[in-house]
């Protein structure tokens, strides 16, 4: 049951005589079921660190900006989250809450954004709150680990929550140098001597919350998928194997997203956070944690010039992302799912079908080519992104059934994106665990005429407009809408009961994604998504196949794919 606080009000005493007026009904109703009616009529919600009140919104109550671990200012800047401070009165949860230091690398908006005071989280629930344990969908923001929150415009909750009545979580978690800088002298002073995943533990208590508090709301805290795409898709696939997420979540969800690349190793991170501490001019070791916690939001955002993600990166900018600390995360991904050291939960697992091309400010190819790609260009990016393995890449990827450009852009998706969402899903299946498989395929012309671009599936799923920056505007219209009900449809499904096709009987039944032994080939089928729901099988077989020896890092990042 909701708690609310226990005492009877006016307001209380009003609403008892209006449900009796409504349902006809004369049994009695105590002050405590009084007042969780009150609080649900009036998105109003009492958790132990204090009363919330939220935004009414009709069908959905918005809670934006509760705080779920304190300021990570001052001393607690670069260490695990802490608990935060209960508040006295109530909390006004109906602004526009607050995100976390980034800076902008595209677009019109400020360079620099965010507090740190930012470890906050969005709630939407369906109004009146579930009278059932509702699922929760606890989803991790996009962003490239160096932007965005949990506010992000197109990933809202509050048409999911409305129409299915599942609850959303959106949380902020540290992003840039703030959230992923590892350096020696902070791992000296960590009890488990780890240090530059503190965006990952951020998320982690934002799953402790949501355990402790989301019953109030009316959720399952027994109940709890992680989802996200693209960085959110990132922090879903290493959430899976680090051993510190065990029994916080029950189903995942990884959109667009590549878990199983070859992520950066703990020194590899602490050379760059070395050369992050002189560039602040913290050079003298024994003050090295002092004085980068003195230094600006400004100061901490500029130190470096930070790398976008882009196929060709200018020599020397570093990237800011989650690593390999031997604590929070214990070993290569990959590593570990293939040797089953993941948490086996339900999980779905999809691609878009033209990833290569990035979104509109996540421009993959044409931020390093914005006059486009000759052939020279492509066979000379191939060399420096491959090394010793090019000649055979490109024997794969000649540009000749393709101009350059779309070869690079179909190089890029299969191996970033399709191939290794296909390796994380035969990992899952080996174990018995049930894993669902999808290609979203469909073309929104006024986003782009020919392409299915990275990232473009969130606003579906939620069922929200597209709006600059990120993407053109677009107002969804009636088949865009009708997608949106599938694919919320789909979500929640697995998000309630860990199989997407159950409690409907009308819907296309998404088959499981399976590999029977001694039967040559298996199936891999996998669910389509687009304007007619269908199936497919084995998802880019030949180009998989050929990538399935190879352990290459992101071809996004400062340093090439083939590097060790």
């Amino acid at each position: 049951m909701n708690t609310a606080p226990e005492r009877t009000s006016l307001r209380e005493k009003v609403v008892v005589m209006v449900l009796v007026l409504l349902t006809g009904s004369f049994m009695p109703i105590g002050p405590e079921e009084a007042g969780v009616a009150a609080a649900q009529s009036a998105c109003f919600v009492s958790l132990a660190d204090g009363d919330v009140q939220g935004s009414n919104l009709g069908a959905a109550c918005a809670f934006l900006g509760i705080p779920y671990a304190a300021s990570t200012a001052g001393n607690n800047r670069w260490r695990p989250p802490q608990a935060p401070t209960p508040w006295t009165g109530v909390l006004n949860a109906t602004g526009t809450p607050v995100a976390c230091p980034s800076v902008n690398l595209a677009g019109p908006m400020p360079a620099f954004s965010g507090i740190e005071d930012c470890l906050k989280l969005n709630v939407w629930v369906p109004n009146p709150f579930p009278t059932g344990p509702a699922p929760v969908i606890v989803w991790l923001h996009t962003g490239a680990f160096t932007a965005a929150s949990g506010f992000f415009p197109g990933h809202r909750g509050q048409a999911l929550a409305a129409e299915t009545g599942a609850i959303v979580v959106t949380p902020n978690y540290r992003l840039a140098a703030f959230g992923f800088l590892a350096h020696t002298a902070l791992a000296a002073e960590d009890p488990r001597r780890a240090s530059g995943n503190y965006g990952l533990l951020d998320q982690q208590a934002a799953l402790r919350w949501v355990r402790d508090n989301i019953a109030r709301f009316g959720g399952n805290p027994d109940n709890v998928t992680i989802a996200g795409t693209s960085a959110g898709g990132q922090s879903v696939g290493l959430q899976l194997v680090s051993p510190d997420s065990a029994g916080l979540f029950h189903r995942a969800i990884i959109q667009s997203a590549y878990p199983t690349s070859r992520w950066t190793s703990d020194a590899e991170a602490k050379a760059q956070g070395d050369a992050f501490a002189t560039a602040l001019g913290c050079t003298d070791p024994a003050q090295v944690p002092t004085c980068m916690r003195a230094a600006s939001r400004e100061a901490v955002l500029t130190a470096l010039s930070q790398g976008a993600q882009q196929v060709v990166e200018p020599t020397g900018r570093p990237f800011w992302e989650p690593s390999v600390d031997g604590v929070v995360i214990p070993n290569q991904p990959r590593i570990r799912f293939e040797t089953g050291e993941f948490h086996h939960v339900p999980t779905i697992v999809g691609i878009n079908r033209d990833e290569g091309w990035g979104s509109f400010t996540s421009r993959f190819i044409t931020l390093s080519f914005p006059s486009g790609v000759s052939l020279a260009q492509y066979e000379s990016w191939v060399m420096n992104e491959f090394g010793p393995y090019a000649s055979s890449v490109l024997g794969r990827y000649p540009a000749t059934s393709f101009s350059p450009i779309e070869t690079m852009a179909r190089l890029v998706g299969d191996l970033q994106f399709v191939c290794e969402a296909r390796r994380v899903a035969r990992a899952i299946e080996r174990t018995g665990t049930p894993v669902y498989v999808y290609s979203y395929e469909y073309i929104i012309d006024q986003l782009s005429p020919d392409f299915v671009l990275h990232g473009v599936e969130g606003n579906i799923l939620f069922g929200n407009n597209y709006s600059p920056p990120i993407f053109p505007g677009h107002t969804l219209d009636a088949a865009d809408q009708a997608l949106h009900s599938k694919m919320a449809g789909y979500w929640t499904r697995f998000a309630a009961s860990g199989n997407p096709n159950l409690g409907d009987d009308t819907a296309f039944s998404w088959p499981r994604f399976n590999r029977p032994s001694g039967l040559g080939r298996g199936t891999d089928k996998y669910i389509v998504l687009d304007s007619v729901i269908g199936e497919g099988t084995r998802l880019r077989e030949a180009q998989c196949d050929f990538f399935e020896p190879f352990f290459f890092r992101s071809v996004l990042g400062g340093v090439p794919a083939a590097g060790q």
